[in-house]
């Protein structure tokens, strides 16, 4: 039985399934902070503790493979942006680690994921780069990713913003987040999880494509890059997609006012052109799950998007 979504607006519906109470992060916060302590903690969690586990866990549970990981080594002691599609909360969190080794990945993360007590703290520690969330902050934001650009680090980033779990396409996404590429003139990469049906498991088995670099043309400005980085990554992504050969999960869309998700395995309808919404499904749960509503003034400067 195949678990089934249902979603009306590709952009901004989110299957995550997460229920935690956001912090507000302050306009300042400190993306580097000079503790030794706290550096050195976090150099052993990160090589000793993180990196061992997730290789464990990625190779002999999930069963993933990497593809072209070679074309990320030619430039390790080098910076770039890493783009993906948002297949998994945990995997998506994982991945990274493996395919940018031995560099550490600093990974664009929802502002969620630091507002747990504790467990907050370890994302930081472990590369997580918080959103802001309002505007106040987007210029410190800002300021931090173009920090890490230039101490040539890997900064991972997921355009598509929102969980769809096993997705085997490639939702449409904005050109906001490849604004630092085009500003630091440093390399893009992206990659692709696919999906394939295993052979003794219930879940598919993920193979991860490595594509790049993609350069940004000297020739052109700031805007006009961004918008050639997205298209180069979106089309990639977009043919690497087909090579999942099997559909753990069914995506179906319905008109706008419905916003629904089934939450337990139901038999899978047979769904019609993806551009013909259907109607609600009565049986189903109603719940919202548009993305988070700024007031006016907030609205006036973008949040960016490619967060885990």
């Amino acid at each position: 039985m195949k678990r089934v979504y249902y979603y009306s607006d590709e952009l901004n519906d989110d299957f995550a399934g997460t229920k935690i109470r956001r912090k507000q992060l302050p306009a300042d916060y400190d993306y580097f902070p000079k503790n030794p302590l706290r550096h050195a903690f976090g150099f052993l969690l990160y090589r000793v503790i993180a990196t061992p586990v997730v290789f464990l866990y990625e190779k002999l549970i999930r069963r993933e493979k990497i593809v072209n990981r070679k074309l990320l080594k030619k430039y390790g002691k080098d910076g770039y942006f890493l783009y993906a599609n948002h297949t998994s909360a945990v995997d998506d969190a994982f991945t990274p680690t493996l395919a940018a080794f031995p560099k550490k990945a600093y990974i664009l993360v929802n502002p969620d994921a630091v507002s747990v007590p504790v467990a907050g703290k370890l994302v930081e520690l472990l590369g997580g780069v918080p959103l802001p969330t309002d505007r106040h902050g987007m210029r410190n934001f800002h300021d931090a990713v173009l920090s890490h650009a230039e101490k040539k680090h890997c900064v991972m980033i997921y355009p598509e913003a929102h969980i769809w779990p096993y997705y085997t396409k490639i939702r449409p996404f904005k050109d906001v987040s490849f604004r630092y590429p085009a500003e630091t003139g440093q390399p893009v990469f992206c990659y692709t999880t696919t999906f394939r049906k295993a052979k003794f498991f219930r879940r598919p088995r993920a193979t991860v494509y490595i594509d790049g670099p993609f350069w940004p043309d000297k020739t052109l400005g700031v805007k006009e890059n961004q918008k050639r980085l997205r298209d180069l990554v979106y089309e990639t992504m977009q043919q690497r997609s087909k090579l999942s050969s099997y559909e753990y999960a069914s995506y179906i869309k319905v008109s706008p006012e419905c916003r629904i998700r089934l939450p337990a395995a139901q038999p899978v309808p047979q769904p019609p052109a993806p551009s013909s919404p259907q109607p609600c499904p009565l049986s189903a749960t109603v719940s919202s799950l548009a993305a988070p509503e700024f007031g006016p003034s907030d609205a006036e400067e973008p949040i960016p998007e490619g967060a885990v």
